[in-house]
């Protein structure tokens, strides 16, 4: 039995970027929904 597992196999560079990139456009499309989320309640409390 192998003392790593998966989640803990070093990875290639392309790997890490590939990840680190995907966990960046999640953290992107959070702040966006975030945003229209306070446009929307805005435009509700103004009308």
């Amino acid at each position: 039995m192998s003392a790593m597992s998966d989640d803990q196999k070093p990875e290639t560079r392309e790997e890490f970027y590939a990840r680190k990139k995907g966990k960046n456009l999640a953290i992107l499309a959070c702040i966006i929904a975030f945003f229209v989320l306070f446009y929307v309640i805005t435009i509700l409390k103004m009308g």
